[in-house]
Formats: structure tokens, sequence, C-alpha cells
């Protein structure tokens, strides 16, 4: 089974969380390329200033060990409206 969304950081320096579309065991996320600044993408403990850098266009891909939910991922930007899409499978 495939799941796939967005995370969208309406307000600058404000984490948001993931939607929950079911457990993947591989998930890549990719940062919008018409993105203004940096996204950090991370747990629950994510912020601009700490996380795993997503340039626009940028992509990273994680392989988990066991199935987690969509919804442990999180998002933080720079810019405002920036944007995360993000698929995955189990």
């Amino acid at each position: 089974m495939t799941v796939s969304g967005t995370i969208k950081v309406t307000q600058a320096g404000t984490r948001v969380q993931a939607s929950h579309k079911g457990n993947v065991k591989t998930v890549v996320f990719k940062a919008r390329s018409d993105n203004t600044g940096d996204v950090y993408l991370g747990g629950d403990d994510v912020s601009s200033t700490a996380g795993m850098t997503l340039s626009p266009g940028e992509s990273i891909q994680f392989q988990l060990t066991t199935p987690a939910s969509t919804s442990q991922f999180w998002a933080d930007a720079v810019s405002n409206d920036d944007q995360v899409d993000y698929i995955g499978s189990v």
C-alpha cells in the first residue's frame, strides 16, 4: 500500500505534524522546488534551527526497520507557506 501527503508550514517557526496516512517502512520526503527557503524535518521537537535540512527541490529517503506512522514526522520552515511532499509504502 502506498500513502502520500503534504506538510504545509503556514507560519515559519511553527512545526507542523504530518497527517496519519498509514504506517510506512520506506518514506521519501521532498521539499517543493518553489519553496523560498529551507525546510526542516524531524520529530516533534523539530524547529527552524534544528532538524534535517532540505533546501528547495531536495529529497531524503528513510528505510525504517519497523513500520511507523507518517504522523511521527514533523516539519518546520524559515519561510511561510513552504511545503514538503511525502510518499511511502509498507
